[in-house]
């Protein structure tokens, strides 16, 4: 029981940053998701040290843990365009696959290069 307040605790936190980003966005009228400008306003808030890590770890942990219930909208509306599972369903499929390797890849590389710079630099 105590687990789950905690982790809904943690959410709360979570949501506080993402309500917080759609209000920046609409008083500024910005082009920009609030959910990305709130989960940037968190990441400074935990570079900062203004929120420790410990106050959002275990509620992060189980949205990503759950996240797949958040595209099962995405897949059923899939259905509305019976074409995707043709010919041309392969060559998005293939589409999407080269793409996330590309995009895992260069994370990769991008990491790998940012941690060796750090070792260099201590």
């Amino acid at each position: 029981m105590k687990k789950w307040i905690l982790n809904l605790l943690q959410i709360v936190i979570i949501i506080f940053f993402t309500l917080l980003g759609q209000f920046i966005v609409s008083f500024f009228n910005l082009n920009i998701p609030e959910s990305i400008v709130g989960l940037v306003l968190l990441l400074i808030s935990l570079h900062m040290g203004w929120i420790k890590l410990d106050w959002v770890e275990a509620g992060s942990a189980f949205l990503f843990s759950e996240m797949l219930l958040f595209f099962i909208p995405a897949i059923v509306g899939i259905m509305n365009y019976p074409w995707l599972i043709g010919t041309k369903g392969i060559l998005v499929l293939l589409a999407v696959i080269v793409g996330t390797t590309l995009a895992m890849v260069t994370t990769g590389i991008v990491s790998k290069t940012l941690l060796k710079l750090k070792a260099v630099k201590h």
